[in-house]
């Protein structure tokens, strides 16, 4: 699952995907309850009902009330003596019902002869008229007049009502008083009834219009139908006419519609033969259309787009399948057409809002790139925005990727064993000298686990800097550890380098060792010198006196050449270090030196810690120098300002003397090893001239720099700007 509540991006993706969850599923759970893909579910229902006709039941047989009949007969209303002899010609022909689709509610002179002429024929059922109702009632039914509601075999409604396109597709079943449906009454169901409203149940159609035998009123009327015909067989009479009744379209087709004595017909043969279609409740269908839409939206989180395409085209067959098999195996109507539409909407609009993101995210990519989506960077022409932005984080990616080979390039071909890590210290990336010293298997492998093979000295190294590694077989590997900084600015890795200083060691040993022969050599004679000269007091003063200086100017020239060789190139042990601290014990230890020449150490801005990272003695020497240049060169009686300022994550020192000051020519060269001036100090020594050197060595290794500010008779500002540790 990707990252979607980590990063920003992540959180939108999540809020969206949320919101769209939301409003898919509401409009899921509206489509379901209400009626606005009403008539897309006929539709479908209708192309499911004609699909799954059945035969239809040769039992039922319509007299059918049909133009040919009106043309023999006279035009309607008939009277209904015609009727009687309808029903007293089939009487000996034993039908086993005779059901009327013919309202009698009016009364009439012949109604005795006609309930005469049913009750000879057997059973004679009759419907009732259902209407509006009247004061406040929901249904109003008036029964046929006279006798005839007596002498019929049973009393039933036909209520028939079209769906809101226009098709018939439901029968309605009342609650008592109304009367029970007219085909349940033929065959004696006693299917309890609705508590309180009329409900409206499917009509499993047994056939398109004309699928039940028919006969013409007029033909049994002269007897051109055998008898043995209508024998056993429940006889339907009805109007087929056009002209003189209702015809209803139906799921099953028919240019013309379908009668309603038809519409009876085939209620009466599902109802006999107990063929039932029921309707799958709203919890059932929103269930459908909700499962489907919530896989597809995980499937949004998890799968790549050509893959949640082929998930919603498979949900879609999934459901739609399922209605089918529901409806042809169970008889059980569950309309697929919510839970298909609901897939059409989201799909779509996931992809908009993915579309957008995508842009946005190129957009923002390249930017941070540095470059414009805007500027040309392929040629050919241009489908849209988006591709637009993909062909310019394309040119990038690839220039990037030029960068990186450029790099790759860079690593291989460097001398040194050189090593790559992430922030967990294992090794991502090496160059061939780093596999030539530590092995082949170095990716994926731990920083320390490779560089314990070497069986070093001293490996708990800093976390940066350069540390010396002394192997067990001689050799000494110089490490260099820098950060590998990431995109927000936090350690992502270090690049290591493992060089071979067994000769510069070696060299560094010698040098060491030759600068104390020196410094011995040097300091003894010296030494022997100014002790000789205070054992000699019959000597002339001033021979004494040239003698001594002389000896002592060399002696401090020793110091200052030792010191300033190992500033230069003693490694360095870095810590953090409080120059604040420093300048105070710098300034203490000259202090008898000061107090001499009633000289005067004025300190500001240290009033808190103020931390770089060095080595804290070079450090105090250095600052030792510059107090010691400051004291030498003042009056007696003078101030010395040492000010600490911040600025910018750096450090600045200045140290202000009230000596003679420099002029330009000097100060172009004060920096410079054994460089001297013509004036004489205050204190009377002017020193090797190795002091400032000194300073300026220390101060650059540390990452700062050393300047000076002055002008003849002005006195002289040493600044040293060091960056602050934090």
């Amino acid at each position: 699952m990707p990252d979607t509540g980590r990063s920003p991006a992540g959180r939108r993706l999540l809020l969206e995907w949320l919101l769209v969850a939301v409003l898919a599923t509401a409009a899921a759970g509206g489509a379901t309850w209400g009626s606005l893909l009403a008539r897309a579910d006929g539709a479908v229902y209708d192309a499911f009902a004609t699909m799954s006709g059945r035969p239809a039941d040769p039992d039922i047989i319509i007299v059918a009330i049909d133009d040919r009949s009106l043309a023999e007969l006279g035009r309607w209303p008939w009277p209904r003596a015609r009727h009687a002899d309808l029903l007293n010609t089939l009487a000996p022909m034993g039908p086993k019902a005779v059901i009327y689709d013919v309202l009698f509610t009016e009364p009439d002179l012949v109604d005795p002869s006609l309930a005469k002429a049913m009750k000879a024929a057997g059973a004679v059922f009759l419907p009732v008229l259902v209407g509006q109702g009247l004061n406040g009632a929901e249904l109003n039914q008036v029964p046929p007049a006279g006798p005839l509601a007596a002498a019929a075999a049973g009393l039933g409604q036909v209520i028939i009502r079209p769906d809101p396109d226009g098709v018939v597709r439901r029968r309605e079943r009342c609650p008592a008083p109304t009367a029970r449906p007219l085909a349940e009454v033929v065959l004696g169901l006693k299917t309890p009834l609705p508590n309180r409203s009329c409900i409206a149940e499917l009509i499993p159609f047994g056939g398109p219009p004309g699928a039940h035998r028919a006969v013409s009123f007029g033909s049994v009327l002269r007897g051109e139908v055998p008898p043995e015909f209508f024998t056993g067989k429940r006889v339907l009479v009805g109007a087929t006419a056009l002209g003189m009744t209702d015809h209803f379209q139906t799921p099953m087709g028919g240019a013309g519609g379908m009668s309603g004595v038809e519409l009876q017909a085939n209620i009466l043969d599902a109802l006999d033969h107990g063929v039932a279609r029921g309707e799958a409740g709203w919890p059932l269908r929103l269930a459908i259309a909700v499962l489907p839409l919530w896989i597809l939206m995980a499937g949004f989180l998890y799968l790549k787009p050509a893959q949640n395409l082929t998930l919603a085209i498979g949900l879609g067959v999934a459901v739609l399948s399922l209605s089918v098999m529901l409806f042809a195996l169970a008889h059980l109507w569950l309309s697929p057409v919510s839970a298909i539409a609901v897939l059409l909407l989201v799909f779509p609009l996931w992809g908009w809002r993915r579309l957008a993101m995508a842009s946005d995210y190129l957009k923002a990519e390249f930017e941070r790139l540095g470059g414009r989506l805007e500027a040309p960077v392929a040629n050919g022409p241009v489908a849209d925005v988006v591709e637009s932005q993909a062909r310019a984080l394309s040119g990038a990616i690839s220039r990037m990727d030029a960068l990186r080979r450029f790099a790759d390039d860079i690593l291989a071909s460097l001398p040194d064993a050189t090593l790559v890590t992430d922030a967990g210290g294992i090794v991502i990336q090496a160059n061939a000298a780093g596999e030539t010293l530590l092995g082949s298997d170095l990716v994926g492998r731990n920083l320390t686990d490779l560089l314990r093979r070497l069986e070093p000295q001293g490996l708990d190294a800093p976390v940066s800097g350069t540390h010396p590694l002394e192997l067990s077989d001689g050799r000494t590997l110089l490490m260099m550890r820098a950060p590998r900084r990431g995109e927000g600015g936090g350690q992502a890795g270090e690049v290591i380098s493992l060089a071979d200083a067994t000769q510069l060691m070696a060299t560094a040993r010698q040098r060491e060792q030759a600068l104390q022969l020196l410094t011995h050599d040097m300091r003894s004679p010296q030494t022997s010198i100014l002790a000789l000269l205070q054992q000699s007091p019959g000597l002339e003063p001033t021979v004494v006196g040239r003698i001594a200086a002389n000896a002592r100017r060399t002696l401090a020239l020793a110091d200052g050449f030792v010191q300033f060789a190992r500033a230069e190139a003693s490694v360095l042990v870095r810590e953090p270090v409080d120059l604040c601290d420093v300048i105070s014990e710098m300034a203490d230890e000259l202090w008898p030196q000061a107090q001499q020449r009633k000289i005067e150490f004025l300190q500001e801005g240290c009033e808190e810690p103020c931390l770089a990272l060095g080595d804290r003695s070079l450090l105090a020497r250095a600052f030792a120098n510059l107090f010691q240049n400051a004291v030498k060169y003042s009056p007696a009686g003078a101030q010395i300002v040492v000010a600490l300022a911040r600025e910018n994550g750096r450090a600045r020192i200045s140290v202000t003397d009230q000596g003679p000051g420099l002029s330009p020519e000097e100060m172009a060269g004060v920096f410079e090893p054994f460089k001297r001036f013509a004036r004489p100090s205050a204190a009377g020594d002017a020193g090797a001239g190795l002091g400032l050197a000194f300073v300026r060595s220390v101060v650059v290794r540390h990452g700062g720099q050393v300047t000076c500010a002055s002008a003849p008779g002005t006195g002289a500002t040493f600044m040293v700007d060091l960056p602050e540790y934090s």
